[in-house]
């Protein structure tokens, strides 16, 4: 999900900013059963894959008077089974609390006949020599003010058959994050200063810095080089099937950097950034360039 413009009134748009919080960690379960259908204002990012429960659960397209699940995954090959094995167990965790928060209809009759939502989609975003990476976007809607928007990534190394995490890749993590952390912010930052309003749209100087002090603010903690920050990545694709990644994408989820409005953030970081912090055998798959 690529870069979105702002699609609010620019009057409204410091409140907005002022009001939009942060997502939970990447590491957190999906949301639980609300008490009520209220809208939670937040997204969802899907877990680390866990061996679902053993209850009966619909199937990946199903569709009910009062819901409707649409999971779409890839066809992987067999060596391949332990990404495969994640998808679905994701899938699968991602349908039971969809479940779970589904309104009760006796206890909120406004939504008898309303039609709940999970809309998922998993594809397969590069295959390179080591690494396959995989992105899983979509939405929520259990009867919030709008759906919650869903993102993963999982990116699988063939040679050790195994998911791995960014700083997995890294033989010094720490500074290969501040490195990505100090790309990203200039990146965002030159994106969301080219849609500022500006005082010829008939915005107000005060509004402007407003504006301007609530987009840095959530941009500065967005960015800041933690593990959390930078959990969700894929390995970009080269010119051909064998040809090393020349980077890497970094996704950001609504409400990270920048408010609800501007949706999924992504930078594309070129190899060159992160290059020399590579652990040894994962040099060879990225062309620095």
């Amino acid at each position: 999900m690529r870069p979105r413009g702002p699609i609010c009134l620019i009057p409204l748009l410091a409140l907005l900013l002022a009001a939009c919080h942060r997502p939970p960690a990447p590491n957190s379960a999906m949301p639980p059963a609300p008490t009520s259908p209220a809208d939670t204002s937040t997204t969802v990012i899907a877990a680390p894959p866990t061996r679902a429960g053993s209850a009966a659960l619909p199937g990946d397209h199903a569709v009910t008077r009062h819901y409707k699940i649409s999971i779409t995954l890839p066809t992987l090959p067999a060596d391949e089974q332990p990404l495969a094995d994640a998808l679905r167990t994701t899938a699968n965790n991602a349908k039971r609390a969809f479940l779970e928060a589904l309104p009760d209809p006796k206890q909120f009759p406004e939504f008898a006949d309303r039609r709940s939502e999970l809309l998922l989609k998993f594809r397969v975003a590069a295959n390179t020599r080591p690494f396959t990476s995989v992105r899983e976007t979509g939405m929520q809607d259990t009867g919030g003010a709008h759906p919650l928007p869903v993102e993963a990534a999982f990116v699988f190394d063939r040679h050790a058959r195994k998911l791995v995490t960014l700083d997995d890749l890294f033989a010094d993590p720490d500074a290969a994050r501040q490195a990505l952390a100090n790309f990203a912010h200039a990146t965002l930052l030159r994106r969301f200063l080219a849609d500022a309003p500006k005082p010829g749209d008939g915005s107000s100087a005060e509004s402007i810095r407003g504006w301007k002090s609530n987009m840095l603010q959530m941009l500065d903690n967005g960015t800041q080089p933690t593990t959390v920050n930078y959990s969700l990545f894929v390995v970009r694709p080269g010119a051909g099937a064998d040809a090393p990644s020349p980077g890497i994408t970094l996704v950001f989820p609504p409400y990270q950097v920048a408010p609800y409005v501007y949706g999924t953030q992504t930078v594309e970081v070129p190899a060159g950034v992160f290059a020399k912090f590579l652990k040894p055998r994962y040099r060879s798959g990225f062309a620095p360039g």
